[in-house]
């Protein structure tokens, strides 16, 4: 029996994580204030163009096809993938009924600074930012090493409007996290 390749690891990897996902969104909070339709385009296109450019099929690229063909380099994608995902899960857990899929404040919404909150503010995108590198790495091509920016580019848009809505909620207590814990990179950004 032949070992699957890492690129249909990677894919098993992020459908588990989407099923996780969207399961656990049901035990979340009620919102109390959240961005507009337009404002969530903002960042959900360049997070979808970047999506398309890494999942699409190797053998069909749209920009740029395989740039590589070494499986150890493969396999140390899908370690990657596979951490990012744990991280983000993680930070998720953490965050519990806290969470939303839109930059949202939801009622009783509290300001958690433990787990992974306590290297990063924004360990979910850490977490699928990594993912998305472990993923190109995997696939192999271009258009998915194209694709892992746009992902950069939604998560910054949305860090910066979520950072406003807890500023907003949570004043200087928001203003200190903001000072003592890295944005994006732990112990870096």
């Amino acid at each position: 029996m032949d070992f699957p390749s890492a690129s249909r690891i990677n894919g098993w990897l992020w459908l588990a994580w989407l099923i996780y996902w969207y399961a656990a969104a049901i035990f979340v909070k009620s919102t109390k204030q959240s961005e507009s339709i337009a404002q969530r385009l903002q960042h959900i296109i360049p997070l979808w163009i970047g999506a398309i450019l890494i999942f699409n099929d190797p053998s069909h690229p749209f920009l740029i096809g395989r740039l590589y063909n070494n499986d150890s380099i493969r396999y140390l994608g899908t370690v990657l993938t596979v951490i990012g995902l744990l991280f983000s899960v993680w930070a998720r857990i953490h965050l519990g009924q806290n969470w939303s899929g839109m930059v949202t404040l939801k009622e009783g919404h509290k300001l958690i600074r433990t787990g992974p909150y306590a290297i990063t503010r924004n360990p979910i995108y850490t977490g699928l930012l990594l993912a998305a590198v472990g993923t190109a790495i995997s696939k192999t091509t271009g258009d998915a090493f194209i694709g892992v920016p746009f992902f950069l580019i939604a998560f910054l848009i949305k860090i910066r409007r979520e950072q406003k809505f807890m500023a907003a909620e949570f004043g200087e207590e928001f203003q200190q996290f903001m000072r003592e814990v890295p944005s994006l990179v732990p112990f870096v950004y």
